[in-house]
């Protein structure tokens, strides 16, 4: 199955500061995204470690591990939060 998903960049700033996705990891085996706005975090890996604004490059896409490819690969690869 391939869904397309569009999230368009907001104009203006929301009235509600915690509008959005909270954290998850996707459920398929991987998502392909392609920014042209900023706005996608991701959480690094170890100890105390928090989130990370994924850098805006329009050339490339970010590759997202799911569930399913974690489970695929017995947690060799890890779903990213």
């Amino acid at each position: 199955t391939v869904r397309l998903l569009r999230y368009p960049k907001a104009e203006a700033a929301a009235a509600v500061p915690d509008v959005g996705i909270g954290a998850h990891t996707d459920f398929e085996a991987f998502t392909l995204m392609h920014q042209s706005a900023a706005g996608l975090q991701l959480r690094a890996v170890g100890e105390g470690a928090g989130w990370e604004d994924a850098p805006v490059r329009p050339a490339e896409f970010v590759v997202i591990i799911g569930d399913v490819l974690e489970r695929m690969t017995n947690g060799v690869l890890q779903a990213t939060p």
